[in-house]
């Protein structure tokens, strides 16, 4: 392969060792794949052990035989492999994609083990969370900077609605906003990410979530509503921070005061005021429990309006307003169990859909959409590597002798 002047390979000159696979089979519309390795920074590689580690993993995964690149990369500071390879065997067979997901973590689980690796399964997530800093347009690779950040917060926070995943989005200059539309009559979502710069307003060009893969777009972003609503509720998360935005409430004087305390208790509020001043949105994002709660969500006493009268309104009443905490519980309860019924009814997916969510990490690892998921930890997308292969491969070349009709 002929390498550019600065001495690197082009990727465009890379994948056309896939162009005669993808010749074999134009029915396979996604016909590479982009896998990335990502070891712990406790284990000290040398090039030499992550190319055997990379020749192992991509043996087991049933890739072989196939042809594939591996590259290191330090984007996200930390050394790690990306493997892009191509869907299509010899025969013109597609390989096996059941299950890749799970199949992928046993197998890195089994790698851990073989050579003494640190185990990273439900900490990958919690590790990049500690070193997440605000996405920087002027720093430049934005694409990778917003993709990072969406992928740690998916990973390590529960929030039941696009609002919620968003104001979390917005701490580290991230947006996110639904997209609909119709195509030749029929309907379609879909999500945008963009970057937002220090003063909250959009900078460049935004992105489609298909160009990080599934697990940002709209079907995985609500199976992941749904997921979360469910450990909420299983594992009684809205108790503590109820606990301590009622304690923070005695006594409450200014919104900063108010900031201030929840602060100490590890809760971030963030205000939505209007240009007169009213406070029209609360939002209370727990990094302790690892989960944002709109205030009406967590019950009547925790409304924007409830708020905008103990700060705009000097003859609030209160004493009636503000909860006292020996009796929040069982006034809670009264409160939110209409609610809590209607919430489960919007979010509660069909009986024959699944998801396979990490309820230890709270990661997201859905095998039918093959998105992030927190392995090793292996990230498998949809790949857009396949725009470089020449058309002519890529749509295929139609055979003389009759097809077998193929499922995909």
């Amino acid at each position: 392969m002929a390498a550019d002047t600065s001495g690197n390979v082009p990727i465009e000159n890379c994948v056309q060792a896939f162009e005669p696979y993808v010749a074999l089979n134009s029915h396979v519309s996604k016909p590479v794949i982009h896998i990335s390795l990502n070891p712990s920074p406790k284990d000290i590689l040398s090039e030499e052990q992550m190319t055997v580690l990379a020749q192992e993993f991509m043996e087991k995964f049933g890739y072989g035989n196939q042809p594939y690149i591996v590259w290191l990369h330090e984007d996200i500071n930390r050394k790690h492999m990306h493997i892009v390879s191509v869907r299509i065997n010899e025969q013109g067979e597609k390989i096996d994609h059941n299950r890749e997901a799970i199949r992928a973590q046993n197998i890195c689980r089994e790698m851990e083990v073989k050579y003494g690796l640190h185990p990273t399964l439900g900490e990958h997530g919690e590790r990049e969370l500690v070193s997440l800093q605000k996405v920087d347009y002027p720093k430049g690779d934005v694409k990778m900077q917003v993709k990072h950040t969406a992928h740690t917060l998916l990973e390590c926070y529960n929030f039941h609605s696009l609002a919620e995943y968003n104001t979390l989005l917005n701490l580290y200059n991230v947006t996110a906003y639904e997209v609909r539309g119709s195509v030749d009559g029929k309907e379609y979502h879909g999500i945008m990410y963009g970057v937002l710069d220090d003063d909250g307003q959009q900078a460049g060009t935004p992105f489609k979530s298909s160009k990080f893969g599934k697990v940002f777009g709209y079907e995985a972003l609500q199976k992941k509503f749904a997921a979360s609503i469910e450990k909420v509720k299983r594992d009684n998360l809205a108790e503590r921070t109820r606990k301590e935005v009622v304690k923070a409430m005695q006594g409450i004087s200014t919104k900063e005061d108010f900031a201030r305390r929840l602060k100490e208790a590890d809760i971030e509020v963030i205000y939505r005021i209007n240009p007169d001043g009213r406070l029209y949105g609360i939002t209370f994002i727990d990094h302790a429990g690892r989960t944002v709660f709109n205030g009406s969500r967590l019950g009547k006493p925790f409304t924007a309006n409830v708020f905008n009268e103990l700060f705009n309104n000097p003859d609030a009443d209160r004493k009636r307003l503000i909860p006292v905490p020996e009796q929040e519980a069982s006034r809670q309860e009264r409160d939110t169990k209409a609610e809590e019924k209607q919430e489960g009814a919007e979010y509660r997916q069909p009986e024959n859909q699944s998801h396979h969510q990490s309820e230890s990490s709270g990661s997201l690892i859905d095998t039918s959409a093959l998105g992030a998921v927190d392995i090793f930890s292996v990230l498998m997308e949809d790949d857009h590597t396949h725009e470089y292969i020449d058309p002519a491969f890529r749509y295929g070349r139609k055979k003389k002798k009759k097809r077998r009709r193929a499922i995909i």
